[in-house]
């Protein structure tokens, strides 16, 4: 029997809780999201080490259609 090759998407969310203070919750999120980018640009970081506490870690799997 032959193995037949398949394209998958995975999609990832780490969910988590963020103290953070600022003037307005905005800001808040502006601060965090800028952080958050700047992280991510650089592939060879781990996301993991950013977080304090372990995210909950939600993802889905399924077949990528052409």
């Amino acid at each position: 029997m032959k193995r037949k090759r398949y394209k998958v998407k995975v999609k990832l969310i780490f969910e988590t809780t963020i103290e953070h203070s600022q003037t307005s919750i905005y800001k808040a999120k502006q601060d965090v999201d800028r952080v958050l980018r700047d992280y991510l640009k650089d592939k060879k970081l781990n996301i993991l080490n950013l977080f304090e506490d372990p995210p909950h870690i939600i993802y889905k799997v399924e077949k990528k259609d052409n």
